[in-house]
């Protein structure tokens, strides 16, 4: 996956992916990631986003791999700019580079933040050394071995995302009637980078997992579809949905930015067999 990220003369940023945003904060994602390095505030970023005339390739948004894969690759770019204005600044204030931050659109001294360069000014002493201030990075994720499938042991992902989910459902015995009353979602996501996106894809995997269990069913008759739309293709709606808990666990042990984890398809993974395992509970009864 790849990034360019580009530091502006006004201290705005531009931020450039091909990375598709389905909805869960992509998008938004790189630009976190930009900001937090530049020490700018996320109004300052502007993000151009899946259009291919103006991004570079960021891969598909699938399999969990978008905050691992097009997060790390942004990260790389916004360091390279970083690194180039406090070096720059570093000459201006007389200190070490490793002695420098970015904090609100300042370039401070870590030891006396009293004593700063404005961003706008150091920006001017790199346009003025002619000190490129934008990068274009790639993100390769590491090669991995073909699994050994006679003992299911290897390493089929780079990194993988834990954790538990459970629902509480009540049945009707006379028309087997289920209904979900709570359910409660807890993984360990490494590092939430926007805490409300990562609550959503939680909620949103458990309640797509609920209509995976107990509402969706696709029918063909003699290769025809019975169920073409989803007046007759069910899935939950905001109606059926029930109170759904989140938890949020931050090791800080993931291999994407900052130690994040991917949590779009893991947050659907669970819920099923936490559904049916609560019915056998209630009624006895294996549905298999």
């Amino acid at each position: 996956s790849r990034c360019y990220v580009k530091l502006e003369t006004d201290g705005s940023l531009i931020v450039r992916s091909g990375i598709p945003d389905l909805g869960g904060g992509q998008a938004s994602l790189l630009s976190q990631i930009a900001a937090n390095e530049m020490g700018v505030p996320m109004e300052k970023v502007r993000v151009y986003n899946t259009d291919s005339m103006l991004t570079p390739l960021a891969g598909t948004t699938t399999a969990t791999r978008q905050t691992y894969m097009s997060g790390n690759a942004a990260l790389k770019a916004a360091r390279e700019v970083r690194n180039r204005i406090l070096s720059k600044a570093a000459e201006v204030l007389n200190v070490n580079p490793d002695k420098l931050d970015i904090v609100s659109e300042k370039v401070v001294v870590k030891y006396d933040e009293s004593e700063y360069l404005p961003l706008t000014e150091a920006i001017q002493a790199c346009n003025a050394a002619g000190i490129e201030l934008y990068s274009e990075a790639q993100f390769n994720a590491p090669f991995t071995g073909i699994p050994d499938l006679t003992n299911i042991k290897g390493m089929t992902f780079p990194d993988f995302t834990f954790g538990a989910q459970a629902a509480e459902v009540a049945v009707d015995i006379e028309t087997g009637q289920v209904k979900v009353l709570k359910i409660v979602s807890c993984y360990d996501v490494g590092k939430a980078l926007n805490p409300a996106c990562v609550e959503g894809q939680m909620e949103g995997g458990s309640i797509q997992g609920m209509g995976y269990a107990l509402y969706e069913d696709f029918t063909i008759e003699k290769g025809i579809p019975q169920t073409p739309s989803l007046a007759e293709y069910l899935i939950p709606t905001a109606v059926d949905s029930p109170e759904v808990k989140t938890i949020m666990i931050e090791s800080g042990g993931g291999l994407g930015p900052y130690g994040a984890k991917g949590i779009g398809e893991p947050s659907f993974n669970n819920i099923v067999p936490a559904i049916l395992n609560a019915i056998y509970d209630a009624t006895g009864v294996r549905i298999r």
